[in-house]
């Protein structure tokens, strides 16, 4: 499947951004921790929390990174969620460039960051909503953790792909406490009919797997399942990027939540460059990084 080649380039723009200025701690040198350190008073060491769960999925676990110097006012929340086609893809995609952006002093401690996985559709099992429903969880936990974690539960998700599909559905549609403060959504379907309708070959058929139907067999799991479904006046600000000659996720789809955040009058940008289901070159994927990052400093102060 062709979503599945494309997961790493995302991470490997953020790794470019920042490694000029990263520190030479290894990457490798991660390791799991007691939760309660990390929850403990006063607690303000460099921590990294490996496979935490959120559930009783083995898929539903998460990574946080919680830098040192942290404190509830000062250190926003960074949620990273992985691509794959809602098929495969991991959270270990994302794994260096949270580790390099935990030891970026640029960053830290501005932001902790959270890498997570969620159950994935395989032999019929985990159908929409199983991953929607993952991602609620997931923030509900760090939601509930932020005060033991000396972290603010303000936050700005960065998805890539199917995570840039997740990101915005949970951004427009599950954000009653206003906790998520803007989203950044890389080449994401945001319209699923549209989607099943326009995609390349291989595309109608992965969306039977994922919603277990076809448009016309299940329009409102499709409806219930599109980001541009829920964007109101409410919604977060949004950066999106697409590829002009993406054919796996055409560009429509990008044009489409532009249009319906324009409606809105929601603060956003619109980051197209040459290309298809990634960034292109180096140059295109430093300058989108640079505005990326410079657009979640803005709205989570």
């Amino acid at each position: 499947m062709m979503f599945r080649s494309w997961i790493r380039i995302l991470p490997c723009a953020i790794l470019l951004y920042i490694l000029p200025a990263c520190k030479n701690e290894s990457a490798s040198q991660a390791k799991p921790v007691d939760t309660a350190l990390a929850m403990s008073p006063g607690a303000k060491q460099e921590i990294i929390l490996i496979n935490q769960h959120y559930g009783d999925d083995s898929l539903q676990t998460m990574d946080i990174y919680l830098p040192a110097g942290r404190s509830p006012k000062r250190t926003h929340l960074m949620v990273f969620v992985h691509g794959g086609g809602w098929l495969g893809g991991d959270k270990r995609d994302f794994s260096a460039a949270c580790e390099g952006l935990l030891r970026n002093t640029t960053f830290s401690p501005a932001f902790a960051y959270v890498n997570i996985n969620y159950r994935l559709v395989k032999d019929g099992k985990n159908k929409f909503p199983a991953a929607e429903e993952d991602l609620v969880a997931a923030m509900n936990y760090m939601y509930a953790h932020a005060d033991s974690f000396l972290v603010s539960p303000s936050s700005a998700l960065i998805g890539a792909s199917a995570g840039a599909h997740l990101t915005t559905l949970i951004a427009y549609k599950h954000n009653e406490q206003k906790n998520i403060k803007c989203v950044v959504s890389n080449w994401g379907p945001y319209d699923l009919a549209r989607m099943y309708k326009e995609g390349s070959s291989g595309v109608p058929e992965l969306m039977q797997l994922v919603l277990g139907a076809t448009p016309a067999g299940n329009p409102e799991i499709y409806a219930a399942s599109s980001p541009v479904t829920y964007v109101s006046s409410d919604s977060p600000p949004t950066f999106l990027v697409h590829g002009r000659q993406d054919t796996l996720v055409r560009i429509t789809q990008g044009k489409e939540l532009d249009s319906a955040l324009s409606k809105y009058k929601i603060d956003h940008v619109f980051y197209t460059f040459d290309g298809y289901h990634g960034y292109s070159t180096d140059q295109v994927a430093n300058d989108a990084a640079d505005k990326m990052f410079n657009f979640i400093a803005k709205y989570t102060k």
